[in-house]
């Protein structure tokens, strides 16, 4: 059997032309704001995503910043309480020892 040759794209082939045309230039155009839109609205969204991020961090810091206060205000009401018995201690401690060293002296009763 005899094989008949192939033939490869009998067309010329067609440069592109040197300028495009308004159609062409139009539809580019086009594709380019639509890509820039689109990237404005992506550049949008990844802001309002850092600003909320930003947000629950702050909100965070706030909060542990909160507790620290309330830590502190309830370390200085406990030292204040303890300062307040060690004196209380101290006068009751004093006053038995003047009662003790009253027992110890003699009275002139009976």
């Amino acid at each position: 059997m005899p094989t008949k040759a192939r033939r490869r794209g009998t067309r010329a082939r067609t440069k592109p032309k040197a300028t495009p045309s308004p159609g062409t230039l139009a539809r580019r155009l086009a594709r380019v704001l639509a890509e820039r839109d689109a990237e404005r609205r992506r550049h949008e969204r990844q802001l309002v995503s850092l600003r909320q991020a930003r947000d629950r961090e702050l909100a965070a810091v706030v909060q542990d910043l909160a507790a620290l206060r309330h830590h502190e205000a309830r370390a200085a009401a406990l030292t204040r309480l303890v300062a307040e018995r060690d004196a209380t201690l101290a006068a009751q401690a004093a006053r038995i020892a003047h009662l003790e060293a009253l027992l110890q002296k003699s009275t002139d009763m009976g």
